[in-house]
């Protein structure tokens, strides 16, 4: 029985260190639709996870809610990006621990 446990446990971390991802590679994580004053049609944007460890679910809900509100989520620091700083995203959220996640229109 400890044997098969052992093998599990070999299996899962081997599994683990195999899906992470190489340094400086962007994470697509679909796109949030979110509703502008003024405008018809709900507005898409492209979610990229750009560094740190999160999920796409959840770098598309602090991007929605930065996005829809102006507000940042709790211990998520959030800015609009500009074109005259040739500033490419339309927002990007980040945390202390070192996650970055951008929203790009289409």
């Amino acid at each position: 029985m400890r044997v098969v446990l052992i093998v599990a446990a070999a299996a899962a971390v081997a599994a683990v260190l195999s899906t992470a991802r190489p340094a400086g590679a962007v994470i697509r994580c679909g796109t949030v639709s979110v509703r502008e004053l003024g405008v018809p049609q709900p507005v898409v944007y492209r979610v990229r996870i750009v560094t740190g460890r999160v999920s796409c679910r959840t770098a598309r809900r602090v991007l929605g809610l930065f996005l829809q509100k102006s507000m940042s989520p709790r211990g998520w620091f959030c800015a609009r990006g500009h074109a005259s700083q040739n500033q490419k995203w339309a927002a990007a959220c980040g945390t202390r621990a070192g996650a970055l996640v951008r929203a790009y229109r289409r």
